[in-house]
């Protein structure tokens, strides 16, 4: 979710490019994003390393910080797909190309069935496979949608390459996006205390289990 608000600051400006027929702007709002939430995601990364000990020291019991660090560990490839699928979505509705990532998320939540069965029910890598396959599809739809705007002619005037200039105005990008970040994050935080309060409760197990299928 901190990705999400963070990134929310390429939305905003790859509208206001597209419209202003800024089209090259595009290509370096997506760089400049993916660069931001990639660093981003580096501390995210520590946390989640971290997340067993963090649990537990917030009185969650060691079965449930031992299951949910498992989890957590396969999905920290997640985090860095994520910070690039972000920013490439805003870039493309910003010019209502919206049906290539429709498709793309179609197939890959076939492939994502599969597999997951696969890693879960054939392979026995239970928790820890299905959250790398998690991290897996994530990295299928942003290699497709990127694959899709180097070689589409619709986003030929809007991406031009990578570009060294992608890495200035990060600072101001920055402030921009942390501002997006607080507003969606207090937002959706309320949903995350929840599932933690439950794991404090009596059988926790089964609060976690209820609360999961709503």
């Amino acid at each position: 979710m901190k990705q999400l608000g963070m990134g929310s600051a390429v939305e905003t400006l790859c509208g206001q490019a597209f419209g202003a027929h800024k089209y090259g702007m595009l290509g370096l709002y997506l760089q400049r994003s993916t660069l931001l939430l990639s660093l981003t995601g580096i501390l995210l990364t520590i946390i989640y390393i971290f997340c067993k000990p963090i649990l537990v020291l917030l009185g969650e019991s060691q079965e449930i910080a031992s299951a949910a660090a498992v989890f957590v560990y396969g999905l920290i490839p997640q985090i860095f797909a994520y910070a690039v699928n972000f920013p490439i979505q805003k870039f493309l509705q910003a010019q209502s190309i919206m049906a290539p990532s429709a498709y793309i998320s179609a197939i890959t939540l076939v492939i994502h069935i599969l597999l997951s069965w696969l890693a879960v029910y054939k392979t026995g890598l239970g928790l820890l496979g299905a959250s790398l396959v998690l991290s897996l599809s994530w990295w299928i739809i942003v290699l497709a949608q990127f694959v899709y705007i180097i070689n589409s002619e619709k986003c030929k005037h809007t991406w031009d390459g990578f570009a060294v200039q992608a890495f200035s105005g990060l600072w101001g990008f920055f402030k921009l996006s942390a501002a997006s970040a607080v507003m969606l994050c207090l937002e959706t935080w309320y949903f995350q205390v929840l599932v933690l309060i439950s794991g404090l409760l009596e059988n926790p197990e089964l609060a976690l289990d209820s609360l999961s299928i709503w």
